[in-house]
């Protein structure tokens, strides 16, 4: 069997309509905003098994220390005081892993404006601008933001939320009345 050039360019041309097509189904497609944050999970977690372990505790003081026999003291220490010391633990560090994430967003974060900052002032130093120096405010870009048309939040333009939709509007952080994004804007 033999190929001819005019099957092969029939071939690319339908591959390039189903293409995009799919690329514009692609754009549609929604993504989910109201993600739940592992590090939010994580604080509850903590901000839960730490006090409940604490009553824990508690509730098996209470019941080992107001009966004389032993026998009967020591279902109430293992049940509410090894139960309760667990969940002590396990929300301590549930709750010191939601403080490294943040830890770690700020981080990223402040990285990244430094970068930001550097790279602006290789660009003056190499002769990019010809003014002798520049404010301060012109070595830290701004941040750009923006919200879709019935939105009550305002995103960063790279947030996972709003890439790649249509009819974003720009928003000035400091002087709108609606809230920042819980994803990109921790």
């Amino acid at each position: 069997m033999t190929t001819t050039t005019t099957d092969i360019a029939v071939e690319r041309g339908t591959d390039d309509a189903r293409q995009r097509r799919l690329a514009r189904a692609i754009s549609n497609v929604r993504t989910r905003t109201k993600a739940t944050d592992a590090a939010r999970v994580l604080f509850f977690i903590g901000s839960v098994a730490v006090p409940l372990g604490l009553v824990l505790i508690l509730l098996g003081w209470w019941g080992a220390s107001h009966t004389p026999n032993l026998y009967e003291q020591i279902p109430y220490s293992i049940s509410g005081g090894m139960l309760g010391l667990g969940l002590v633990f396990a929300g301590g560090f549930a709750y010191f892993a939601y403080w490294m994430t943040q830890l770690v967003h700020a981080t990223r974060r402040d990285t990244a404006e430094t970068r930001a900052v550097l790279e602006r002032i290789e660009y003056l130093l190499s002769g990019g601008h010809t003014a002798a120096l520049s404010p301060a405010s012109e070595l830290v870009p701004a941040q750009t933001y923006v919200a879709t048309a019935k939105g009550t939040l305002y995103h960063r333009t790279d947030c996972a939320s709003v890439v790649g939709r249509k009819g974003l509007k720009e928003i000035n952080a400091a002087a709108t009345t609606l809230k920042p994004c819980r994803i990109c804007n921790p």
